[in-house]
């Protein structure tokens, strides 16, 4: 199939001004691009040429395909539970396995466990998989099954630390001896080899948390001197984040490895306007000195995790089950209490920083809590006549530690400070709990920073906001996407920004964009006018394919 898309104004995703041209596809690559200037008889001819369908821009944008490569779509990626959504806000590629939480590999011992912990980030396997094809088993096996998955999205994964380790050690907080740091490095090694784009961690999340700094650096040891990258969900994004952030740097270093910060943010009032800053600075002497290192975030200053993430690492360090009978224990609960009283730069006391007014709980599913959805713990706790303190803990006990949280915890200052770093990615970091009401972010991250940053706040260009979403990701993973250029494949978008509209809303979420009129991916066209035209066109992304 050829098409040509005409009459437009081309944002190439390089941060080049935008141009009048067109664009001829073929197949799933793009053959030719041509300057209004240069190329009008050319296109005329084209036009007649009964072979090429014409797809009329009518002075839209013409731009990369964006990709979003912080995602929990994991289970998703494997029943097509997000293409329209994902192509209704222009995303053509995405990858999925971050922040140490991938849905592969979960064999041995401990596989159970680790779902349970899984499931309100990721959701749970789809039922149609038999326990012979098992995509959790290792990254062979999950690759396997996307391969046979018809999507309209390109998808790559990441091999997940957290998962990996607590696979071969569960979630206890003793360091892995010898035997298990080398199972460890082996699975990391076998997942790499089967496709996975890189490794994620969750310094923030059990089991990850109990890493020192030498033991990561052993763990990671395989990747050292390679190119492919580590991307860090740090350590904490309160009171200790530029520590944080040092500590990454100081590990990839010694590596040799690019580094990917993720989500990045600052955490509490006190931590505004300083933090970030220095964050930066100490990113901008770090490529000074030759390191190649980036980050992302995504356009909101609320975020959705797991509620458990409230609770100080330590008593987490028995997994699920350990923390459910502390939670039963009166004493212990007063101790977790007097901890989340004060001030840490060990992880993120997202009580103290954020305050329990600014925390609400979803997914909730029992007859005693569901009423309390998408509520602040506050609120819940004054319509049960109780301390909030208990309401967590009686939540969270009454729900098996399942719920998923938002938490406003940021100003928008330090998000675009973050976002006008040369090399930060413009994410959603959506999570898909296995019940309950999601972020809006899911529906709505990239035409919402394109609504909202480049037509309504005049914060960035229109080529500048493209090249966030586009060569910039990209480039992280060495993927050769995320420009329009002659040979690259046609991953797509066109758009009006006027027209563009984000519906989404935290009261009601699943509402999707409006105002594309046109997505490709690989050369296949799967939105027109707003109408999804259904899962074609997309590829697995991996090591393999990367260029």
């Amino acid at each position: 199939m050829r098409y040509l898309i005409y009459n437009g104004r081309i944002v190439d995703g390089t941060g080049r001004a935008a141009f009048a041209g067109s664009v001829l596809t073929e197949e799933e690559r793009i053959c030719a691009i041509f300057r209004e200037k240069d190329s009008a008889q050319a296109v005329e001819k084209l036009k007649e040429d009964p072979s090429v369908t014409l797809v009329d821009a009518e002075g839209g944008y013409i731009t990369p395909g964006f990709i979003d490569i912080h995602r929990h779509g994991d289970w998703q990626a494997l029943e097509n539970g997000d293409d329209e959504l994902l192509n209704r806000q222009g995303i053509t590629s995405v990858i999925n396995g971050n922040c140490g939480l991938s849905a592969a590999p979960q064999a041995g011992a401990h596989a159970q466990e680790t779902d349970h912990f899984l499931r309100s980030i990721i959701g749970s396997m789809p039922d149609t998989f038999s326990p012979e094809e098992d995509p959790s088993a290792s990254m062979e096996a999950y690759l396997s099954c996307l391969r046979r998955v018809k999507r309209s999205v390109h998808t790559g994964m990441l091999v997940g630390g957290g998962t990996v380790r607590a696979g071969v050690a569960g979630y206890g907080g003793a360091a892995p001896d010898e035997a298990q740091e080398k199972e460890i490095r082996n699975r990391i090694e076998r997942s790499l080899e089967a496709g996975a784009l890189g490794v994620s961690l969750g310094m923030g999340y059990a089991p990850e948390f109990a890493y020192d700094e030498a033991g990561l650096e052993r763990v990671l040891g395989v990747l050292r001197g390679t190119r492919i990258p580590v991307t860090a969900h740090i350590r904490t994004e309160g009171d200790g984040c530029v520590e944080a952030v040092l500590e990454m740097i100081r590990v990839c270093k010694r590596l040799g490895v690019p580094l990917h910060l993720s989500h990045m943010k600052c955490i509490g009032k006190r931590n505004w306007r300083t933090a970030c800053r220095q964050e930066l600075e100490m990113i901008r002497r770090a490529r000074e000195d030759g390191m190649e290192i980036s980050l992302d975030t995504y356009p909101y200053v609320t975020g959705a995790t797991q509620l458990v993430h409230l609770i100080p690492p330590r008593f987490q360090s028995g997994g699920t089950k350990a923390l459910l009978c502390a939670l039963e224990d009166p004493d212990m609960r007063r101790q977790i209490t007097r901890e989340l009283q004060i001030p840490s730069g060990e992880y993120d006391n997202i009580v103290e920083l954020a305050g329990f007014e600014n925390i609400a709980a979803t997914s909730l599913q029992t007859e005693e809590f569901a009423p309390f959805e998408g509520m602040s713990i506050a609120a819940a706790a004054d319509a049960r006549g109780q301390d909030p303190y208990e309401t967590l803990y009686d939540l969270l006990l009454a729900e098996r530690c399942e719920p998923a949280m938002l938490d406003t915890y940021g100003c928008e200052e330090d998000l675009t400070d973050f976002l006008k770093d040369e090399a930060c990615s413009l994410i959603s970091d959506s999570i898909y709990p296995e019940r309950g009401r999601r972020h809006p972010r899911v529906y709505d991250s990239f035409v919402r920073f394109l609504t909202r940053y480049v037509r309504e706040k005049g914060v960035f260009t229109i080529e500048e906001a493209v090249r966030k979403m586009t060569s910039v990701p990209a480039a992280v993973f060495h993927l050769d996407k995320g420009v329009l250029e002659e040979g690259k494949c046609a991953d797509i978008c066109v758009f009006h920004l006027e027209n563009l509209q984000s519906h989404a809303t935290f009261a009601d979420p699943e509402r999707l964009c409006t105002g594309m009129d046109a997505v490709f991916t690989g050369g296949r066209l799967c939105v027109l006018k707003d109408e999804w035209l259904g899962a074609e066109g997309g590829r697995v992304l991996s090591q393999k394919t990367a260029g």
